[in-house]
């Protein structure tokens, strides 16, 4: 607590310190020099801003081989931030130089750093609890809301009757990344291979699929689909695989089990209940 009390206080700068800025600010890098007066780059402009300095030109510093491989090596384990800090740099320029690199953050990062903002004590002390009530829940707007603020939200809501501009009509059709062309029923986007069939022949009976003759997914002819259970598909889907194939199968299969599994134990850590029956209470 008394870090975050000390981290919102206003630098006080020295006499040199003011000298210096005064001589570097116009064409120096900014996150360089906010690196060596220990501030942050919003607050070496506000302090220059209050002493009436102007930026000649926009300098841009030139990476340094040493720094291109400290970026390599460590982007992967640390945060932008901590790299910003460490070579001098601001954020932005870490992220930029990072993409024109090629370089990603891999999924294991990400999902550390999002269980340590799940952690951190801000987050659980604003975070909704189970038996919370909304403060306007039951209420009508006038009960919490001004007049003022009632006549502000009015002024940017659809009246009644009146539809977006983008809306589709039924019978639209749409065809996916993956495909499968979908069309608009009922107000609903489904599939349209399945309306075509179910339409003709049916209801499609639990553990069967509709598949494609010909194998295109967009002709949608009642005559190019037969109804094939689960197992057959399966079995289709084997035979016609290389060997090379099935294992690159089975690998992406176990690794989207395993991500499954991680999800669970970190919903069961939080007190929630696991979205499948691969992990269970203990």
């Amino acid at each position: 607590m008394m870090d975050g009390i000390m981290r919102k206080q206003r630098k006080k700068w020295t006499k040199d310190e003011r000298d210096m800025l005064t001589r570097l600010f116009p064409d120096a890098h900014l996150g360089s020099l906010a690196a060596r007066f220990n501030v942050t780059t919003t607050a070496l402009r506000a302090k220059a801003h209050r002493m009436r300095l102007r930026r000649v030109v926009n300098v841009k510093t030139r990476w340094s081989s040493d720094d291109v491989a400290y970026l390599r090596e460590h982007y992967a384990t640390m945060s932008a931030r901590d790299i910003a800090r460490v070579l001098g740099y601001t954020t932005h320029s870490i992220y930029y130089k990072a993409t024109t690199l090629g370089l990603r953050k891999p999924p294991s990062f990400r999902t550390l750093q999002g269980m340590a903002l799940c952690n951190d004590e801000r987050s659980i002390a604003t975070r909704f609890r189970n038996g919370m009530v909304p403060a306007n829940k039951g209420k009508r707007l006038y009960e919490y809301l001004t007049p003022e603020q009632i006549a502000r939200i009015r002024a940017s809501q659809f009246a009644k009757g009146v539809k977006p501009h983008n809306i589709k009509p039924d019978g639209y059709e749409h065809r996916y990344k993956d495909g499968y062309v979908y069309i608009k029923v009922n107000g609903r986007m489904v599939l349209k291979h399945r309306h075509v069939w179910e339409t003709t022949h049916g209801a499609i009976p639990r553990g069967y699929n509709i598949m494609f003759r010909d194998g295109d997914r967009t002709n949608c002819d009642v005559s190019n689909l037969e109804l094939v259970s689960r197992a057959e598909a399966c079995r289709r889907q084997i035979m016609s695989e290389t060997p090379d194939a099935r294992r690159a199968r089975c690998e992406r299969a176990t690794a989207h089990r395993n991500e499954t599994i991680r999800k669970d134990r970190v919903r069961i850590h939080f007190g929630l209940e696991p979205l499948t029956a691969l992990v269970k209470r203990w």
